[in-house]
């Protein structure tokens, strides 16, 4: 059966993420929405899609001769705050049910709404449960239950947050703060010197939504891994991939694929993923797990798709055991034709050969000046001299 992919990219409380990035809300709306095009690699030519603009020509071209995207494409322009709420503003929600399966990105209220339209709701998670399992609250709760490792964590609240957050400094040096619910980033802190805990009070302050933290040790992170699996209507999780997450101190840089799920992390991923899947998990589940010296924690749980799924789903179509995936800065308005002059033509993303670089939000780029790419390739080493055609020297 072919799909009907409904790619809104949208984060709780969106409205809170706004004061703290460099971008206007109306911005920053716009590059949500233009994320969406990632869903394209995910994509056969028999798949549709609804997005907020057409991609470029060329662009769609190279990836319907690479067996991904489609021309499929149903479009739905708006000023909401995210394309799934477009699309019920606009009415159109009634007149996607295509005889395609809906494959949303999250399962939050507005989907909720488009699949009830579609009558599917029972491929889609309840909101309320997706809400719960993207909290840490909702994490720390589940270690305890599953009695499965756990890094320290203190709750503390945005209203006092930095008389305690200034005596757990003193006594660890250097912390890890996270907002009880993930904002793209937002709200999540390293705390080092006291000084510093001043600038986040002021940051966390405009966050009214907010108003719960979790306080943790800084740990020097040995190996991230994010762990994904698709949990349908049978409610048995099924593997989608794994990948090692790429980290600069806590900011994630990137993901790459080839090396093999270490043990600890394979045998707390699949339990995690049943229990879930037993309370009403659907869709894609991705878990983020941490390893310090000899314990392996869970870091996050995100009851959505990830970043590098639709990265994972081209490795899959190509049979490419080794990718990586990162970022190039990139000029306003920078497009296909200007990325297949950077790296050269014979290094574009080859789907029969399995090798090759795979550029990726290239509308997103015209707003952000990053590029997302991802390079596949038959050994580490192939991957990492594909990466060294387009990432500028340091």
């Amino acid at each position: 059966m072919s799909r009907l992919f409904i790619p809104a990219v949208h984060v709780p409380h969106g409205r809170e993420v706004f004061k703290p990035l460099p971008y206007r809300a109306s911005q920053f709306r716009r590059v949500l929405k233009t994320y969406a095009e990632r869903a394209l690699l995910q994509c056969v030519p028999e798949d549709a899609i609804v997005l907020a603009a057409s991609p470029e020509t060329g662009y769609l071209r190279f990836l319907m001769d690479n067996g991904m995207g489609t021309e499929r494409i149903i479009l739905c322009p708006g000023a909401g705050g995210n394309l799934a709420a477009d699309i019920l503003d606009s009415g159109i929600a009634g007149q996607l049910n295509i005889g395609d399966a809906p494959n949303f990105y999250i399962h939050l209220e507005e989907e909720w709404e488009i699949a009830k339209a579609l009558g599917a709701q029972h491929l889609v998670m309840h909101p309320a449960l997706t809400r719960m399992f993207n909290t840490v609250y909702f994490l720390r709760r589940l270690e305890e239950d599953m009695d499965i490792p756990a890094s320290p964590r203190v709750q503390v609240r945005s209203s006092r947050f930095a008389a305690p957050v200034r005596e757990l400094l003193q006594e660890h040096g250097k912390l890890f703060v996270r907002g009880n619910e993930s904002c793209g980033g937002t709200q999540a802190f390293t705390v080092e010197h006291e000084d510093e805990i001043a600038a986040v009070v002021r940051i966390i302050g405009r966050n009214r939504t907010i108003t719960r933290y979790f306080v943790s040790p800084y740990l020097v992170i040995d190996e991230s891994w994010n762990v994904q699996y698709t949990i349908g209507t049978d409610g048995a999780p099924k593997l989608f991939g794994a990948s090692r997450q790429i980290m600069k101190g806590t900011a994630h840089k990137g993901n790459e694929g080839g090396a093999g799920i270490p043990e600890a992390v394979a045998s707390v991923a699949e339990t995690t993923a049943r229990r879930l899947a037993s309370m009403g998990a659907r869709g894609i589940i991705g878990i983020d797990f941490i390893s310090t010296g000899a314990a392996t924690f869970i870091a996050e749980i995100n009851a959505r798709e990830n970043t590098s799924t639709p990265v994972i789903a081209a490795a899959q179509k190509a049979g490419a055991h080794y990718w990586r995936s990162f970022k190039i800065p990139v000029a306003r308005g920078f497009t296909f034709a200007a990325f297949t002059d950077l790296c050269g033509k014979e290094n574009l993303f080859n789907m029969a050969a399995g090798r090759g670089l795979l550029p990726f939000h290239l509308t997103a780029s015209s707003l952000t000046g990053w590029l997302d790419v991802a390079a596949f390739g038959g050994s580490p080493e192939d991957v990492a001299a594909l990466e060294s055609l387009v990432q500028p020297a340091e």
